[in-house]
C-alpha cells in the first residue's frame, strides 16, 4: 500500500476531558424496542450510581426517522455528555417473531436440520460446552414437549378402545392431555426462555449463510447513516455497542462503514466496536457464513477500530474466552493487534452470594446483566463505559505491541 500524500488528522483524544461521546446500541434479537431500553437505562443507571458515583440525567426518548430513537445523557456541571441512539431492526424481530408452536415448528426444524447437519452443536462442543448447550436443549425441550403430549394423546385413545368404548370418546381427554404437552412447553420456555432462542436461531442462522437479505438491507441502511453523522460529528468519541445477536450484526455493519468510509477511526472522534455477550463462532463457523468470515476478517484488521468484547463465563448464551478469528479458521496477518481485546466479566463478583444463588438460576437475566446494575462495583461497569467521563482507550488502555509479534 502506498502512502498518502497527506497525512489525515489524528484522531481526537480525551486528554483534556471527554466532551462528547455518542453511542450506537444494536440489541440483541428483542422485539420490545427503544421504549423499554430507553427505560431500562434510565431505571439500572440510578441503581448503579451510588456504586460508580455518576449522577446521570437520562433525556427523554426521541424519535430520528425510521432507523434510530435518541436519548441524551449528562453528567452534572458541564460533565461528558453522551448522544445514545438505540438502532431500530426491533420491527424486523417481530416480523419474523413465531406467534405459536405451529409457526415455531415450521421456522425451528428446517433451520435445526441444516445446523445438525454442519454438525454446529459438536463444533461448539470442543470450544464452549455451555455454548452447545444452549443451541440444543431449545429444540429438543421444544420437541420432547410435543411429541410427549403426542404419546400421552395417543395413548389415552387407545386407553379407551380397550375398555370398549367407541374410538372417538378418546378424543377429548386425548385433546386436552395433548394441551397438557403443550402447556408444559411453555412452563419451561418462561423458565428457561428456549423458544425466544429458537426464535432467534429461526432468523440469525439463515441470515448468516445469506438467506434474510432484509437484515442485510437494514445493515446497509445503519451504515450509511452512522458514516454520514461521523463526517460532521463533534463528539471525541463514538462508540458502536452491540449486545448478544447484536455482536453479530455489529461486524458487517462496520465492514460497510469500512467500505464507505476507508479512513474509519483514523481522523474525527475515536471509533470502537464494543461487543457484550458476544456469540460470532455460533454463526461464523457455520459453512455458508463466507460473508461473515470475510467480514470479521475485514472488521478486525481495520487500523482505525478498536474491537473490546466483554463476554461472562456464566453466560451460556456468549462465548467468553474465545478467539472468534481462530474458531472460525481465519489467520490474523503478522503484524497488527489483536482484535478483539477479550474482558472476562464477572457476574460473581457483581452481587452478594445470596443474590447470585438467584440469579444464576435464570440464563435470560444472566445474558443482560452486561446492560444492568450490579450490587457491587467491578471493573466492568456499562454506564460508566457509555456515558461517563473516561473515555474508553483511557479507562481500558491498548496494551503494549510489538510489530514482530
Amino acid at each position: 500500500m502506498t502512502a498518502a500524500t497527506h497525512d489525515p488528522p489524528p484522531p481526537r483524544t480525551s486528554a483534556a476531558g471527554l466532551r462528547k461521546r455518542h453511542v450506537f446500541y444494536f440489541s440483541g434479537f428483542d422485539p420490545r424496542g427503544p421504549a423499554h431500553y430507553h427505560a431500562l437505562y434510565g431505571t439500572e443507571s440510578k441503581l448503579q450510581a451510588p456504586l460508580n458515583g455518576l449522577d446521570l440525567t437520562v433525556g427523554k426518548r426521541r424519535r430520528i426517522g425510521k432507523l434510530a430513537n435518541a436519548w441524551k445523557i449528562s453528567l452534572p456541571n458541564g460533565g461528558a455528555e453522551t448522544e445514545y441512539e438505540f438502532l431500530r431492526w426491533d420491527d424486523i424481530i417481530r416480523a419474523h417473531w413465531p406467534k405459536n408452536e405451529v409457526e415455531l415448528f415450521k421456522t425451528a426444524v428446517p433451520v435445526y436440520w441444516v445446523g445438525l447437519w454442519d454438525n454446529l452443536p459438536g463444533k461448539l462442543l470442543k470450544i464452549a460446552w455451555p455454548s452447545a448447550l444452549t443451541i440444543t436443549y431449545p429444540i429438543v425441550a421444544f420437541l420432547g414437549s410435543l411429541i410427549i403430549g403426542l404419546m400421552l394423546a395417543a395413548a389415552v385413545t387407545v386407553m379407551a378402545v380397550m375398555a370398549g368404548f367407541p374410538w372417538w370418546t378418546g378424543l377429548l381427554p386425548g385433546a386436552v392431555v395433548f394441551a397438557g404437552g403443550v402447556w408444559l412447553g411453555r412452563w419451561q420456555d418462561n423458565r428457561f426462555r428456549s423458544y425466544w432462542l429458537l426464535r432467534t436461531y429461526g432468523l440469525m442462522l439463515p441470515w448468516a449463510c445469506g438467506k434474510r437479505p432484509v437484515v442485510d438491507d437494514r445493515i446497509r441502511e445503519f451504515a450509511a447513516y452512522i458514516v454520514e453523522k461521523l463526517r460532521t460529528s463533534d463528539a471525541d468519541e463514538v462508540l458502536l455497542v452491540g449486545h448478544s445477536a447484536g455482536s453479530i450484526l455489529t461486524v458487517p455493519l462496520v465492514s460497510e462503514m469500512l467500505r464507505l468510509d476507508p479512513a474509519l477511526g483514523t481522523r474525527g472522534p475515536t471509533f470502537a466496536l464494543v461487543s457484550l455477550g458476544n456469540c460470532i463462532p455460533i454463526l461464523s463457523m457455520l459453512s455458508g457464513s463466507e460473508k461473515l468470515r470475510e467480514d470479521l476478517a475485514t472488521v478486525a484488521t481495520a487500523p482505525g477500530v478498536r474491537w473490546l468484547d466483554f463476554s461472562a463465563k456464566r453466560d451460556g448464551a456468549s462465548l467468553t474466552q474465545v478467539d472468534p478469528l481462530a474458531v472460525s479458521g481465519i489467520s490474523r496477518p503478522p503484524g497488527i493487534p489483536v482484535r478483539p481485546l477479550q474482558f472476562p466479566v464477572r457476574i460473581v463478583k457483581m452481587f452478594s452470594p445470596e443474590a447470585y444463588a438467584a440469579i444464576k438460576r435464570d440464563i435470560f437475566r444472566v445474558h443482560f446483566q452486561y446492560i444492568m446494575a450490579g450490587e457491587l462495583l467491578t471493573d466492568y461497569d456499562f454506564f460508566a463505559i457509555t456515558a461517563g467521563p473516561i473515555s474508553l482507550a483511557e479507562r481500558y488502555p491498548e496494551p503494549p505491541f510489538s510489530s514482530d509479534s
